[in-house]
Order: C-alpha cells, then sequence, then structure tokens
C-alpha cells in the first residue's frame, strides 16, 4: 500500500512563482467543504521572480492547478476535495486557476517508522525526514475515500496511483508538479 501514494510537491523552480491569500483564506482550514460563491482571489507570493511562468501547478501550499488538470481531479471524483475557482492576479493579468480544498484528512501517520518532528502538543507535525504510513488505517478506508487526502496534522498531500497516473497522461505533460513516491519523500524533497 505504501508504493501506492505519492505526495503532490511543485518542481523546483526559480520561474514558476508561489501564491499567497489576496484576501481571507481562514475559510479552508475547517475540514469541511467551504460555500464559495466567487472565485477566490490569490496573488503571486514575495519575492516574486523576475518572469515568472504559469505553470499547470503552484502551491500555496495547497495545491493551486490549471484548469486542465481541476478536469483530471474533477473526474476522479475525488472525495473529500473540493474544487474551487481561483483568480490569480499576476501583474496585469487575471488567471483562473482551481484551488484544491483537501478537506479530508487520514490520520494515517506510521509513528514508529517515519522520522519527523512534531510541535509541543503532538498535533502539528513541523519536520518530515521520513514518511511512512499505517496500512492499517488506510485498509479501514473505502479505497474511493482515499483516493486524494491530506495527512492528518500537516500540508502533506496524497494522492493514490491511480490519480497520479491520469494526471500524468495528459499531453503535453502538466508543468510544475511533481509526484514524489511516499517512500522517496522527505521535507528535502523539493531541493532534489
Amino acid at each position: 500500500m505504501q508504493t501506492e501514494y505519492f505526495v503532490l510537491t511543485r518542481t523546483h523552480s526559480q520561474e514558476h512563482p508561489l501564491l499567497a491569500w489576496d484576501q481571507s483564506g481562514m475559510a479552508f482550514r475547517k475540514r469541511k467543504p467551504v460555500d464559495v460563491h466567487a472565485p477566490v482571489k490569490l496573488k503571486l507570493a514575495e519575492p516574486v521572480p523576475p518572469h515568472p511562468v504559469m505553470a499547470d501547478h503552484h502551491a500555496l501550499p495547497a495545491p493551486v492547478v490549471s484548469t486542465r488538470l481541476m478536469e483530471v481531479f474533477a473526474n476522479a471524483n475525488l472525495h473529500g476535495v473540493q474544487l474551487v475557482p481561483a483568480d490569480v492576479h499576476a501583474g496585469n493579468y487575471v488567471l483562473r486557476y482551481w484551488l484544491l480544498h483537501v478537506w479530508r484528512a487520514i490520520d494515517c501517520l506510521d509513528r514508529e517508522r517515519s522520522v519527523f518532528q512534531e510541535t509541543a502538543t503532538g498535533r502539528v507535525l513541523i519536520a518530515v525526514d521520513r514518511l511512512e504510513l499505517d496500512t492499517g488505517v488506510l485498509d479501514a478506508v473505502p479505497l474511493e475515500e482515499r483516493l486524494a487526502f491530506r495527512l492528518e496534522g500537516a500540508a502533506i498531500f496524497l494522492f493514490h496511483l491511480s490519480v497520479v497516473n491520469r494526471a500524468l497522461s495528459l499531453t503535453p505533460p502538466p508543468v510544475g508538479l511533481r509526484f514524489i513516491p511516499v517512500a522517496e519523500w522527505g521535507d528535502a524533497s523539493a531541493f532534489r
């Protein structure tokens, strides 16, 4: 089961900007769908690259994806994931993207085999050197409810191999994202 999951991360590029909220994002910190009547407002985060290149995936740290990736995720019927329209203000342009509000969190960290640090309360992971998933916890959740989820207590977004294959089958291949196998992922993965 460990080999069935991948962590979604951004590619390490000086040209692909990070994104930031251009409004309050508090509603998206809750573990439930958000009632949204207009696209959320995002902007390029500082420092903005001299010549920013908008890709198919950007980090908020929540995933923000292009319309073509949104369609892949929508067709996968991801339980616990809300696709929210997002207007990204990039200089003189406003670009339509989609925020993946991954409100489904699963507490499936194998605490014995993983290498990590957490806050004093033990509720939030602050560093992960090696991630191991608790297969017993995952086995108890039907597959259709764990195709995509956030690791409890962290901004770590996990996707099942079937969803990864759909996303990577796009032509041309999507730009700006990496799906790293759980066994190879750690906080330093973004810099490799």
